[in-house]
Parts: structure tokens; sequence; C-alpha cells
């Protein structure tokens, strides 16, 4: 990751991104043209390589841009059903390999932001352990010796978020509407108060607080300490609580068990956050946790929290018990009182439900264990299915407060998979919802 400056004027910035729509645009309109001379395979295949060749241009633009577009292209990299498995995956870079702004502009920040309590500090490292859409985070230690690390936000960033929020919507619609059919509406609604929220860095640190308080009996979840004389609105101080990084942990230095139970315990983070403390960390990109040999992980980054209704939780849960008892025609009646349905007030199709059910039964069979990654063609049937049922999604309504919610199961799915962690997931599921919710109990269905 190079330092580079970040772009700030709103002007320049419009022009940036409205070039890249009409480059973009132009090559697919250019490639669409081309194909009515060539066969079908060559015609295919050509298509391919313009689709890469434009996602790679793009995403290589939204790291640089940062803000908004960066956001974006994180959140869809999480929806590998709704477009292709190759442009997903170019996406997918932006979670981990983003450029960083240079460390002149960094320091800067955070003199300006601490003041005296600078003082306090006896080095900072020049190279940035990650780097993202917002801000980026450097270790350093203090005068007492003290190893801890600063998230620091780009100088600037606020004002350019607003800006792009205010300017980049329909242009960013149609840049994404050449790689998917996804309506971003309400995405970008619920995805504008995440990012308003992410940019008070004092709220993030209460968010820390609070999440290390639910988990303080749970050994599993390691949550850092705040540093409070040390953290303002741009500059969040932590503990620093080091673990074995993803690449490393997903790979095949670790044994079975141990994946195991790091699965468990990123599963029961998720259960937790969704039935007992309705609190949830909604961002589940890998590069927010570590691991350690003990079985337990750290998570990092609490900028994007999602408060969940009793009333919202519940209904996650009746959908659960149908699914595990197999009371498939009750589910669309649950998810309308949700707010999902079809745009013209018909619930969701029963035999769409039935499909995606089937797969999920794979995964919380009551009578097995089951091996999140030993399956590869799961990706593939689901990825069938949204084919199948493109035309149903497009129609359907999702109200924004379940956006985030499917968004960070659909990431912790990808997650077990890459750690191919193995549990007993229906009674997992089963014991969290029970403990929540005392008055839902959920049965085995018959085979």
């Amino acid at each position: 990751m190079t330092g580079r400056k970040l772009n700030r004027s709103a002007t320049s910035r419009l022009f940036k991104l409205g070039g890249l729509a009409g480059r973009v645009g132009l090559s697919m309109a250019g490639n669409t043209l081309s194909r009515m001379f060539r066969d079908k395979e060559d015609a295919d295949a050509t298509y391919g390589q313009t689709l890469m060749k434009n996602a790679v241009m793009v995403k290589e633009a939204f790291g640089q841009m940062k803000g908004v577009p960066m956001k974006i292209g994180q959140m869809l990299s999480l929806h590998e059903n709704l477009m292709p498995a190759e442009v997903a995956r170019v996406f997918q870079s932006l979670q981990k390999n983003a450029p960083s702004v240079p460390f002149s502009e960094i320091l800067e920040m955070i003199k300006e932001e601490l003041g005296d309590k600078f003082d306090l500090i006896a080095h900072i490292d020049e190279s940035a352990m990650a780097a993202a859409s917002i801000g980026q985070v450097h270790r350093a230690e203090l005068t007492d010796g003290r190893e801890i690390v600063l998230k620091v936000q780009y100088p600037g960033i606020d004002e350019v978020i607003r800006g792009d929020l205010k300017n980049f919507k329909g242009i960013i619609k149609t840049v994404f509407s050449l790689f998917t059919r996804m309506d971003l509406e309400e995405m970008w609604q619920e995805m504008k108060d995440r990012l308003l929220e992410e940019l008070d860095y004092l709220k993030e640190a209460e968010n820390m607080r609070r999440v290390k308080d639910n988990y303080r009996n749970d050994d599993a979840v390691i949550v850092p300490g705040v540093i409070a004389e040390l953290t303002s609105e741009h500059v969040l101080a932590m503990e620093m609580v080091m673990g074995i990084f993803p690449d490393e942990a997903t790979g095949g230095g670790y044994s079975p068990e141990l994946k195991n139970c790091w699965g468990k315990a990123m599963a029961s983070l998720v259960l937790k956050g969704l039935f007992e403390h309705r609190f949830l960390h909604a961002d589940p990109n890998l590069s927010n946790f570590a691991f350690r040999e003990d079985g337990a992980i750290v998570v990092y980054d609490f900028g994007c929290m999602k408060e969940i209704t009793e009333e919202l939780s519940r209904k996650y849960a009746l959908v659960v018990k149908a699914v595990i008892e197999n009371d498939y025609p009750s589910i669309p009646d649950i998810l309308k009182s949700m707010g999902v349905y079809k745009a013209n007030g018909e619930p969701v199709p029963w035999e769409m439900i039935k499909d995606y059910a089937d797969e999920i039964q794979k995964i919380i069979h009551p009578e097995d264990t089951y091996t999140f990654g030993i399956d590869s063609n799961i990706y593939k049937r689901l990825q069938v299915l949204g084919q199948k049922h493109l035309d149903q999604f497009m129609v359907m309504v999702f109200p924004k407060d379940i956006i985030f919610i499917d968004r960070t199961f659909n990431g912790h799915f990808g997650n077990l998979n890459r750690l191919r962690a193995e549990a007993d997931w229906r009674g997992l599921v089963v014991e969290h919802i029970e403990a929540a919710i005392p008055d839902i109990r959920i049965e085995s269905w018959e085979t």
C-alpha cells in the first residue's frame, strides 16, 4: 500500500467519477456492438474480458478515492450472488488492499487532534497496519512503554464523505448498474446513516466500551480497551491486542479443531449481537478480526454497528424457527411483517423461499455437524438460485433496517467458509435464540 494524497475537491471527485462512469459505459456499449459480429463463444469470452477490465478500473479508482465510492464497492463485494463471481472477487480486494495516505498527513491530523496530549506518545510507526475507506491504523508506543494502536481519520474525509453523499448517488448507481441489477436505493440510505456515524470516533469508542461490556463473560470474544485520554472525534486510541492475521489463520498451518473454535466464536458474536444484545457488529470483513491460539477471536472496528429493535430480532428468530421446523409456508407472512415483500404488495413466493431454505437445511440438519467450505458447490448453487430468482429480487422491497443485518450474515458465511469451520450449527443457533427469547422454543423436524 503506497501513500497517495486524498483528493478532497468535490468538483474534482465528481469529474473523476463521472469520467469513470463514461469510460466504463462506452467500453461496455462498444462490447455490446461488437458481439453482433462475433460467434457466441468468442463474444462471451470477449465480454468476460471487458467486464473484468472495467471492474479492475472501477476498483482501483474507488480505492484511491476512498469515502463513499470505496464503501459501496466493499458492501457490494459481499453480495456474490448478485454479480459475476469474478467481479465480486475484484471488489473484495478493497477489503484489505486499499492504498494508504502519506504519513505526513496522518501525523498532522494526530497532532492537531491531541494537542498537548501528543507528548504522551513516544513513537508512531510510519507504515500503516491497515488502510480503509475513512481512515488508517498505525502502531504507536507511549512514553510509559505501553504499545497501542492509533486509528486516524484521513484529514478532511468528513467533508469529502458529506460531499460524496450529496453528489455521487446517481453516478454510482450508473456505474454499478453495469455489473448488477441490484437496486441500490435502500442500500444507499442505510449506508448513508452508517457512514455518518462512522465519522465520529468518540461514538466508536462508546461502541467499543459497550460491546466489551456485552461480552465480558465470553472468553472467546476479545475487544481492545479504549485509551480515553488519546481519543478524539478523529483519532481513536486503543490497546494493542494482536492475534493471528486472517490470511494466516485460514491457511494450512492451524488445526481443524482450532479453526472450529474460531468459527463458533465468530458465529456466537453475531448470534448474540442479533438476539441477546440487539447491538450487532455489522462490518464482517475478515480483516476486522484476528485469531488467538486459545480459540478466541479479537474484534476490531466498531464504527459500523447496528441497533436492532426487539420486534425485528424476534421476527428473525421466527424465520429461523420456521426454517428449522420445516415450516416454509409460514415464512412469507413473517417476511412481509418485517417489510420484505414484492413491490405490488404480494408476499415473497413460497417456491423462492423453499429453494433457499433447502440449502440452509444442509447446514443446520438436526442429525449432523456441517463443515463450511467442504461443499465447494454451495456458492455455485446459491448463485444459480440468484439468477433463477433475479426477476423476483428486482421487484422486491427490502426495508433498510435489515440490509446491514443480512450483509453481516452474508459476510460471515464467507468467513466460515474460509475457516472451513465445523460445528453443530443448528444447536448453536437454537441455543442462542432460546437463551435470548425464552418464549420461543424450536423443535426438531421429522425426517
